[in-house]
């Protein structure tokens, strides 16, 4: 490409308000090498500090429902199209959400994400029915906010978590368009955009992002970042690939921390308004992990995964410490909800949301 952007004059012109400076064309030159690294960064840094300060958002997951989903996602240790370490299990109870969610607060989480390895569940389901009485508990138990990743929901049942008081709906899109029958191919892309845009609707909060390192090329990341711009996501998580003995993936050999840096930064200057955090696959990034703040990361998911364990928390807190970093609170209206309210999506995205 002739006459590429620099980043400096990127970030320029989305500080000066346009959020949607960065084109895609860029973006895929940048995310395919073009373009310094340190000067990537730097330009990512100055937006986040320009959007979020120093305050670094927290949160984490609880498997609600571990394995036997019928989705063949080829990254996936819980699908049961697979042969991997992981067995089915049944839908924690209450008590255990609760404290979970307990945990999450002493981890200065703000958020407990309740997954569930399910393709999705309708209004009327008994698996539903779980949930919502799940999310309602840990809404009055009142340590953190109750998000959840419960897979394909249909509209009248996004209505009653919300009314059981979920602020936030999980849904990654995990990769570009024209990538992801390579990986999935039990279900479309667009049914994953359909039940992002029906949580939009009713004023849920959206979480979607990707996961990166499943063998896709730069324009399939850039891809991924515009769909994610056009769907106007609240937050957008960052996770590389984790391989998983008997997934279809295992053999896929990890990211090297300058490309995983990249990565951050190219979707922070895409998505300057989006809470990004980063969340499986971050200890690749070995002695460079507190650089992903640097590289325009405002959050990252604290506590183990799923089905993998995630680096000590003590370290995770001690790290942002030292970096002079402020963790969030609960409660508190963090700067991409702030985002929202501007351009007038709703009260409905908004804190307070623990029960009184």
């Amino acid at each position: 490409m002739t006459d590429l952007r620099s980043p400096a004059a990127v970030a320029d012109e989305i500080l000066a308000g346009n959020d949607a400076a960065l084109d895609e064309a860029t973006l895929s030159a940048w995310l395919a090498g073009a373009g310094d690294i340190w000067d990537l960064m730097a330009a990512a840094d100055r937006i986040r500090r320009a959007r979020f300060g120093n305050k670094v958002h927290l949160c984490s997951i609880v498997n609600a429902k571990q394995g036997g989903c019928t989705e063949d996602c080829g990254f996936c240790s819980q699908s049961k199209h697979f042969e991997t370490h992981i067995k089915p299990a049944k839908f924690l109870a209450n008590d255990e959400l609760v404290a979970a969610s307990k945990k999450a607060l002493g981890q200065r989480a703000t958020a407990l994400g309740l997954v569930t390895a399910t393709r999705g569940m309708d209004d009327g389901d008994k698996s539903l029915e779980h949930m919502i009485a799940g999310v309602k508990a840990v809404r009055d138990a009142g340590h953190t906010e109750a998000h959840a990743s419960l897979g394909f929901v249909d509209a009248a049942g996004l209505a009653r978590l919300k009314d059981a008081g979920l602020t936030e709906l999980n849904h990654n899109l995990e990769t570009g368009r024209s990538y992801f029958p390579t990986i999935v191919k039990s279900h479309t892309y667009d049914e994953r955009i359909e039940t992002i845009r029906a949580a939009k609707a009713l004023g849920l909060r959206t979480c979607s992002g990707g996961i990166f390192g499943m063998g896709e090329a730069p324009e399939h990341r850039a891809e991924l970042a515009m769909t994610l711009r056009e769907l106007d996501v609240d937050e957008v998580p960052i996770n590389f690939l984790v391989s998983i003995d008997g997934t279809a993936l295992e053999k896929i050999e990890p990211l090297g921390p300058m490309e995983m840096l990249r990565i951050i930064a190219c979707f922070r200057l895409a998505l300057p308004g989006q809470n990004i955090f980063i969340a499986a696959g971050r200890m690749h990034l070995g002695q460079a992990l507190p650089m992903m703040f640097s590289a325009g990361a405002s959050g990252m998911m604290v506590g183990d995964f799923l089905t993998t364990h995630n680096r000590g928390v003590e370290d995770d807190l001690r790290m942002i410490d030292e970096l002079g970093l402020e963790t969030q609170v609960c409660g508190e209206v963090r700067p991409e909800m702030q985002r929202a309210s501007a351009v007038g999506l709703g009260e409905g995205r908004r804190l307070p949301v623990l029960a009184s």
